[in-house]
């Protein structure tokens, strides 16, 4: 088995509201042990489907059916409130704590009219399964880019990462299929129900701007590819973005020329400086990879070149940030630290590129100015080993 253990997003505030719901579920649980009629009184059935219930039933994970206390009792519990600690502190974060409040219990809802509609038994649903499937619906809406740990106890013991998209993505297709399927004893249509409706109402509300946008958010993350997407599909259909030639009409759902290169272009250069000046370097990195697909030759300001260039090379972008080094040194040659640039070019071209040529020009450019013996002794280092390199390629010639 695999379970969640943690997230990369940090939080912004204490999530108290998301520990009062946890620690309202383990009260509840506790006060079943003691009566066992909670497990029938506030289960949802769908033969029986009253507006308390709808709310009710997903505070109580004893088993209707079996034993109360028992094994699976408890594992139902420990696993939705593992998954609510995990992912719910995060939405709580971004949602505030009324916001929080009401998303989760409208999650409830909605996971129990879908099993309302999809049951026809006099089976008694419980747990919270479908108000946490919401928060993970809410979290893949809101930081589809971030990673969770998993702790893996199948095949080996230890733990790994995964992005959180696709691990969603798989969580909600498990789901879905064991819901066709039909696999008793678990709710299956609920926990789907609950995580399309988490989903859903997250892109609305940061749709119409009633949540604060994230450049990694999902819906931000959609826009960027139709972007990319409708320009590859300009130049599949003959657009040249360095032309003054209008672009082909689709159906006349593609805006003007004028409007492409020019509006585009100082729309997304005024966003990546606003990102700059708000230190949101990987947001500015990618704004500026859409730049250049518009067009490969726009540079920026001084400071925002070469931050964008750092930044790319520290996301291992070692192409893009190549050519944005490259750009910096053509813009800004009396740049006074122009060495540490010629260096970090070097470097990424000697190791990552195969530009070995390149990377010793730029090198032994570098070494005139360098006065850190750190840094001379780096750019030195990388000249040896690419002679050793030009040796061996000589030999196996």
């Amino acid at each position: 088995m695999i379970f969640p253990i943690r997230t990369d997003s940090p939080l912004r505030t204490t999530p108290w509201t998301n520990w009062a719901i946890l620690l309202a579920n383990v009260a509840v649980f506790f006060c079943e042990l003691a009566n066992r009629k909670l497990v029938a009184n506030y289960g949802l059935s769908a033969r029986d489907p009253s507006l308390l219930r709808f709310f009710s039933y997903a505070f109580v994970h004893g088993n209707p059916e079996g034993a109360l206390g028992g094994w699976d009792s408890w594992a139902h519990l420990a696993v939705n409130m593992l998954a609510l600690y995990i992912f719910g502190n995060n939405v709580n974060d971004r949602l505030g704590h009324l916001g929080y409040l009401a998303f989760y219990l409208s999650g409830a809802v909605a996971g129990g009219i879908c099993y309302v509609l999809a049951e026809s038994s006099g089976t008694r649903v419980v747990g919270a399964s479908g108000a946490v499937m919401a928060v993970m619906g809410a979290y893949l809406a809101l930081y589809p880019r971030s990673r969770i740990k998993i702790l893996s106890l199948i095949l080996f013991v230890g733990t790994f990462e995964v992005p959180s998209l696709p691990f969603m993505i798989i969580i909600l297709l498990l789901n879905l299929l064991a819901s066709v399927a039909g696999v008793p004893e678990v709710a299956y249509i609920t926990h789907v129900g609950g995580m399309l409706f988490g989903f859903a109402v997250c892109i609305l509300l940061l749709r119409c701007n009633l949540l604060p946008r994230d450049p990694f958010d999902f819906l931000a993350l959609a826009q960027r590819w139709n972007r990319r997407r409708q320009y590859q599909t300009l130049v599949r259909q003959g657009y040249n973005p360095f032309d003054y030639a209008p672009p082909p009409e689709l159906g006349g759902r593609w805006p003007s020329q004028d409007k492409i290169n020019i509006h585009r272009i100082e729309e997304l250069r005024a966003e990546i400086h606003e990102a700059v000046a708000h230190h949101n370097l990987p947001h500015a990195a990618i704004l500026f990879l859409d730049l250049k697909a518009v067009d490969p030759q726009q540079v920026l300001s001084r400071q925002a070149q070469l931050d964008v260039a750092n930044q790319l090379a520290s996301q291992q972008f070692y192409a893009q940030a190549a050519d944005a080094y490259e750009q910096f040194l053509r813009h800004f040659p009396n740049f006074q630290r122009i060495e540490h640039v010629e260096l970090m070019l070097g470097i990424i071209c000697a190791r990552y590129l195969q530009q070995y040529d390149r990377a010793r020009e730029l090198l032994n450019k570098a070494l005139l100015r360098l006065h850190s013996d750190n840094e001379i002794s780096m750019a030195q280092e990388e000249l040896r080993r690419l002679g050793e390199q030009k040796a061996e390629r000589r030999k196996t010639s």
